[in-house]
């Protein structure tokens, strides 16, 4: 019997380890293209026509830039703890292949969705930066180097901690 939960515990932790594994493997994979030191330019209007500008916003503090988008099943779980973090911390949405800016602001209403966001309808910004997999949180410092980069689903509280130890 207690040879029996030793196998069992020793085959839960492999499974563990290799999921753990493959999900790295994924984030990396995923996350590729998008630039390891300095980050990419990102200046534009909001959807309400509030100029937005990375590095001036830098200057400032961190930026968490949120590329999301409407069709994006897991943006519908992220995009809710996006918009209470930007109650504090400076965020800027760039919404990837969602559609016109009517069609975007209309989604981020139906939702509640409150952060300044970018329309990126033809993806030449979120290529710019090397994003293929929505949603993608980058945070870059106030040097303007990238330093956090995550894919898919996460936590606020990852989020938010992430952006407190950037400086």
């Amino acid at each position: 019997m207690r040879n029996h939960w030793f196998r069992l515990a020793g085959k839960f932790s492999i499974f563990i380890l290799l999921a753990i594994l493959v999900t790295t493997a994924v984030a990396y994979y995923q996350q590729r293209d998008i630039p390891k030191e300095q980050a990419p330019p990102l200046k534009g209007r909001t959807l309400h026509g509030n100029l937005l500008d990375l590095q001036q916003m830098t200057a400032q503090g961190p930026v968490l830039i949120y590329f999301w988008a409407s069709w994006c099943p897991y943006c519908r779980i992220v995009s809710p703890k996006i918009s209470e973090l930007a109650r504090e911390h400076q965020v800027i949405g760039v919404a990837m292949q969602s559609g016109s800016e009517e069609v975007v602001e209309e989604y981020m209403q139906r939702y509640n969705l409150k952060f300044p966001t970018i329309n990126d309808p033809g993806g030449a910004t979120s290529a710019l930066w090397g994003v293929r997999v929505t949603p993608t949180m980058v945070i870059v410092g106030s040097d303007g180097k990238i330093a956090w980069v995550t894919s898919g689903t996460t936590s606020k509280l990852g989020l938010k901690l992430r952006l407190e130890l950037t400086e």
